[in-house]
């Protein structure tokens, strides 16, 4: 098949250190109702090291860390000046822009973080400190941006699993609190019944495989991620065990109707998709 024709929006969101397991576990209404309604794997495997920098440059680069060369956040900002095919330059090629809505960050930090985004060619907005407070700073984008790439990251999950341990307590409540953000984020774009847009959740890693409030290891809690896809133009069923951060890099463009990189690794996700949009439509309800 080639590139896809007809969709001109996707909403990319990365649910920081959201083990696939949580999904049944704690009983997540809105992601366990995408479960039938998109396509989608609760077997996808991230890249090692199983670390954010890794899996976030690998989204987008299309490369794994063997060629890009990040492995932990130190030396990120040197790496950036390999010669690699980024992901938001393929789209602005085509004059598909991206932008990204990611956690506040401390005021030192601040000018790094718009210096990082600037260089792979997002524009960045650093606001909100959870899913909810980033998703309510992305609100008017999501409403108006009918082109391009809108890219969401929620730490939530990320951040109780380092404090409290990966399936704990403190790590259900915020699998909670992001579950209730996707529900919104969902019901409030109608992405589900729009054959023009399409969404994408992915998990970066997992956690509490070798290490309870860790997950920089080989264990399999630790590499197993989710990822899920929806859309007008989605047809429900299972994408591929072993499905990755590099197969969505080559999958969001695709989408939008550009050929990824021959450089790129990973593949799109072809199956994921109709060549016409479905007869019936999905709507997946908010709950209060």
């Amino acid at each position: 098949m080639p590139a896809l024709q007809g969709v001109s929006r996707v909403i990319v969101v990365v649910l920081d250190g959201l083990r696939p397991d949580a999904i049944v576990r704690f009983a997540l209404p809105h992601l366990g109702e995408l479960l039938d309604t998109t396509a989608h794997t609760l077997a996808g495997r991230t890249v090692q090291p199983s670390t954010t920098a890794s899996a976030l440059t690998s989204l987008f680069t299309g490369v794994a860390p063997s060629i890009h060369g990040i492995r932990d956040e130190h030396g990120f900002l040197p790496s950036l000046g390999k010669r690699l095919t980024l992901l938001p330059k393929v789209l602005a090629a085509h004059q598909l822009p991206m932008r990204g809505y990611m956690r506040s960050l401390p005021f030192g930090f601040r000018t790094i973080g718009s210096t990082i985004a600037a260089r792979l060619g997002v524009r960045a907005r650093f606001a909100g400190h959870d899913a909810a407070g980033i998703l309510e700073a992305a609100r008017r984008d999501l409403a108006t941006t009918r082109r391009g790439v809108l890219y969401l990251h929620w730490p939530d999950a990320d951040i109780a699993g380092h404090a409290h341990g990966w399936m704990s307590s403190g790590y259900a409540r915020a699998t909670e609190r992001i579950d209730q953000a996707v529900g919104h984020l969902v019901g409030e774009t109608g992405v589900l019944d729009d054959p023009t847009s399409a969404i994408v959740f992915l998990a970066d890693h997992g956690g509490g495989g070798a290490v309870l409030n860790d997950h920089d290891s080989a264990h399999p809690h630790d590499l197993t991620i989710p990822i899920v896809i929806g859309g007008g133009r989605v047809v429900p069923g299972r994408l591929p065990s072993g499905s990755s951060p590099l197969d969505v890099c080559a999958t969001i463009p695709w989408m939008l109707g550009v050929a990824p990189p021959p450089a790129w690794q990973g593949r799109p996700l072809r199956e994921a998709f109709a060549a016409a949009p479905p007869a019936t439509p999905r709507t997946l309800e908010v709950a209060a």
